[in-house]
């Protein structure tokens, strides 16, 4: 729980220097609209939430290993102008390769007017016109949470992000090409955390 704590404080604490940071498609700082920023007219962050487990709770096993499914998802809508959310899972209690962390799940352009996705996401592209990208077993598909057996338990955060525009990239991009094209598109973003110990 207090890595947790810590975690969510850093983020948040990331969430505004980068929000004033960011443009917005209307060009003011945040690029939220009027109802929906905070102080200094920073964007609000968009609330994700897990159905199935409660923020920095117990990921069940369902969810977990090669066989898991992907988790039912719902957020609040982004900020006027939201053409497109990306979604990431990583876990991040893994050595980093090649500067990254291990990478579970990551979809992008999924439409702006979306609020949520449904379990068990089939393996590709959706019929919305989201992509699935490569987990780090190289699959376009979710690939749950599955630490070797005897480590403690590893924290996973699913983050999610707002943008001004859709990527438009190939199945075959990388994670390091996908955030290099959110790069000053974001425009709100949120997380949400969960952890997993192997029986």
């Amino acid at each position: 729980m207090r890595v947790h704590i810590v975690l969510a404080t850093l983020f948040i604490v990331f969430l505004g220097v980068s929000a004033q940071g960011q443009r917005g498609p209307g060009g003011g700082g945040g690029g939220g609209r009027g109802v929906g920023r905070g102080g200094g007219g920073i964007a609000m962050p968009v609330v994700l939430t897990a159905s199935a487990w409660t923020d920095g709770g117990d990921i069940p096993s369902k969810y977990a290993g090669q066989t898991g499914v992907s988790p039912a998802l719902t957020w609040t809508a982004g900020p006027a102008g939201t053409q497109s959310f990306v979604l990431i899972m990583h876990d991040m209690d893994v050595a980093p390769q090649k500067g990254e962390d291990v990478l579970h799940f990551i979809i992008w352009d999924i439409p702006g007017t979306a609020t949520g996705l449904p379990e068990g996401l089939q393996a590709g592209d959706q019929a919305d016109g989201s992509r699935i990208g490569r987990n780090i077993a190289g699959q376009n598909s979710y690939m749950g949470p599955a630490p070797p057996a005897g480590h403690p338990a590893h924290h996973y955060v699913l983050e999610l992000y707002a943008l001004d525009n859709k990527l438009g990239l190939p199945a075959t991009a990388t994670r390091a090409e996908v955030m290099a094209a959110m790069n000053g598109h974001i425009v709100s973003r949120g997380a949400y955390y969960g952890k997993f110990k192997p029986a």
